[in-house]
């Protein structure tokens, strides 16, 4: 009888005994639990099947040395059913959080609600993971405290009171440990059956893995960059602590990448194209921040609208009791839980150590496929159905109703955005083509209590990201000063002003852009040259313009925009024409062109 190829304190994750008691006879014994090929009826541990029959006969044994041996990842990818360990994400602790105290902690979902009073926000590694756990648990808080629904004749205004009332006392502990306790199931990030965020039916589905390195947002596979990948590389596929593994898989859920994917068959269906990315992937992400983490969810939410009322019920991926149709596209949300927790694209799946401690592969593959392209008849614009309340919407022009989501950009600052952030979009008259639009959990923030409106900041979440490749290009996290409370519901006069010092940032902006055109003498079939000129400008000009604008909104000088904006202005303007001031000619051309840039307005002497 072969011993196990582990050391003699192993213990072999399908045999019965530990030590040096041998495993099993591999490869002509089947793991327990395991059906034969064409067979219903799990093997005892005892019984041997042949070797056409045994799905683990041959080199593909995980404890013999041929295995060992070979290129292929070292723990098959399917799974014993009986296994006795898993990862529960809803207990073990997991997931980085700053307490009150100072102090930071790893705690699972359920410690996180529980005490998220105690939680001042989440320290996380990553910027897109704060994007997928701000919705992960506002879906969770969403059902903990009945908020994705109505009650009776309730209205929006009736569902704000309720929401507003909930900032006053912890999430309820007896509610949130029967939300866990009846989904006990659900959580398991290597769970046979349900995994958390992840279809099992791919193991059957897929005959390759997409390796580990596939998991890695930002790692060195396909287009992505290496020198994003740390110590991960394609010439290796180092194991991942499981804790790392449900980060990456969150950020997959929202900003995975669509496109060339591991093929699988399902329901006549075999490919390896066509799938969809993320619906965050490329986008830039609004979440309310508190000062606690309580009250950070409870602002994530939004009411729920007139049309929710669906036959269908409102359920997070995880709550659901079965997969979707990968062949079919993917259900509309019926609610806000649904909204948040229930779009995935992707199907995915984690191959766990036989101590559920580490995660040894993966493979990511479609878990939708798109709609049907209509032939023939006008061409309709997009419009998005059910927008996200975080993000951010180019209008369309002829329904005025949100269209593609705005896509990242890593060079433009935050404070170009804040005129919107801040508008009152029943009043807003820029309805031109593809005008931005306010976040909707934006709008929910003001109705929110002025003690809790006073201290709300923002955190800002970016993502630059090819929508089609597996490209990332850049990611950013910033958080704002306490400025909800200037919105136009609320402070309609700082809101103006924030949005007059937004547009002479932009009117700078542009008289820099036709000074130095004329100082550099632009031509126009030049376009490489003039691309990396306004380039440049940007770098020097948008910084710049960022640092007076939050002076002068954190010293309540917001009047003096125009001055500040235009003297940022001649200092990228200098600074930028230096290297042409070596010649008379040159020296005469920039002096020219400074001219077209308005002087700064002197500063009254207080």
């Amino acid at each position: 009888m072969p011993t196990c190829a582990r050391s003699a304190n192993a213990c072999c994750p399908y045999g019965a005994s530990t030590g040096s008691a041998p495993c099993r006879p591999w490869p002509n014994a089947c793991p327990p639990g395991r059906p034969i090929a064409g067979s219903r009826t799990p093997l005892s541990s005892n019984t041997l099947a042949g070797k056409a029959n045994c799905q683990w006969e041959g080199p593909q044994c995980p404890m013999t040395a041929a295995w060992a041996s070979s290129s292929r990842r070292p723990l098959p990818r399917s799974r014993n059913v009986n296994a006795p360990t898993d990862f529960d994400l809803a207990h073990e602790p997991w997931a980085d959080c700053l307490f009150t105290d100072g102090v930071v902690r790893p705690v699972g979902f359920q410690q996180a609600i529980l005490d998220a009073h105690r939680i001042v926000d989440l320290a996380l590694p990553y910027p897109a993971a704060y994007g997928a756990l701000y919705r992960l648990l506002a879906a969770m808080a969403c059902r903990i405290t009945g908020l994705n629904r109505r009650q009776g004749a309730d209205n929006a205004e009736g569902w704000h009171r309720r929401r507003n009332r909930q900032f006053g006392t912890p999430f309820d502990p007896e509610r949130t440990r029967e939300y866990f306790a009846q989904r006990h199931d659900r959580f398991g990030l290597y769970h046979p059956v349900r995994p958390f965020l992840q279809d099992p039916r791919i193991a059957a589905d897929c005959k390759d893995t997409s390796g580990i390195n596939k998991l890695v947002i930002g790692g060195a596979s396909g287009s992505a960059r290496p020198w994003f990948a740390g110590k991960h590389g394609d010439h290796s596929q180092q194991p991942l602590p499981s804790a790392e593994a449900a980060l990456q898989l969150a950020m997959w859920a929202y900003y995975g990448s669509g496109g060339t994917v591991t093929t699988r068959s399902h329901g006549g269906v075999t490919t390896q194209t066509g799938c969809q990315a993320a619906p965050a992937r490329g986008t830039v992400g609004y979440h309310p921040l508190g000062t606690t983490l309580h009250t950070t969810l409870l602002a994530h939410l939004t009411p729920p609208g007139t049309s929710d009322v669906d036959a269908r019920p409102d359920e997070a991926i995880w709550e659901r009791d079965q997969h979707p149709d990968p062949t079919q596209p993917a259900p509309d949300p019926s609610g806000p839980v649904s909204l948040l927790a229930g779009r995935m694209r992707h199907a995915i799946l984690l191959t766990p150590s036989p101590d559920a401690q580490w995660a040894t592969d993966c493979t990511i593959t479609w878990g939708a496929r798109n709609p049907p392209k209509t032939t023939g008849g006008e061409k309709t614009e997009y419009v998005e159905a059910h927008p996200d309340p975080y993000l951010s919407y180019r209008r369309s022009p002829k329904t005025q109703r949100p269209g593609a989501a705005v896509e990242a950009d890593g060079g433009r600052h935050l404070f170009r955005d804040l005129d919107v952030l801040l508008s009152d979009p029943d009043n807003r008259s820029d309805t031109k083509r593809n005008a931005p639009t306010r976040p909707l959990v934006l709008a929910a923030c003001d109705k929110l209590p002025d003690h809790v409106l006073d201290t709300l900041r923002l955190r800002v979440v970016g993502a630059q990201q090819d929508r089609a490749q597996n490209r990332d290009s850049q990611w950013w996290t910033t958080t704002t000063p306490p400025l909800l409370a200037h919105s136009a519901q609320h402070d309609p006069d700082t809101a103006e002003l924030v949005e007059d010092a937004v547009k002479e940032a932009d009117t700078a902006a542009w008289r820099l852009d036709l000074a130095l055109a004329a100082a550099f003498n632009d031509r126009p079939k030049d376009k490489t040259d003039t691309a990396n000129r306004k380039a440049r400008t940007a770098v020097h000009y948008w910084p710049r313009a960022d640092a007076a604008f939050w002076h002068l909104y954190n010293t309540s000088q917001l009047a003096s925009a125009q001055t500040r904006m235009r003297h940022a202005a001649l200092d990228a303007f200098d600074h930028l024409t230096t290297v042409l001031t070596r010649s008379p000619s040159s020296t005469r051309r920039v002096a020219q062109a400074r001219a077209l840039l308005p002087l700064p307005r002197k500063e009254p002497t207080p």
